[in-house]
């Protein structure tokens, strides 16, 4: 993906064959990195209308963090971000 502001992305999609998935049918992972790398953090986009829905989220980016990581850490990592 390369977004508006020119930076690029990769996500990875998934979709499940569950007709009672609901909102959670299609589901896609980004951790921001175009090749294979240690994830600082990754973000789950999750949805029951469709992938390119997914694609055009572009304000609501759930964000997960390693355990050992304190709530500092955590919000200094999200500032930089």
């Amino acid at each position: 993906m390369t977004y508006s502001k020119g930076n690029r992305g990769v996500r990875f999609m998934f979709e499940t064959t569950d007709k009672d998935a609901g909102k959670y049918k299609y589901v896609q992972f980004s951790d921001h990195n175009i090749a294979p790398t240690k994830a600082a953090h990754f973000h789950i986009f999750y949805g029951g209308e469709n992938q390119e829905a997914l694609f055009n989220e572009l304000e609501n980016w759930p964000t997960y963090y390693p355990t050992k990581l304190s709530g500092q850490e955590i919000a200094q990592e999200m500032l930089a971000h």
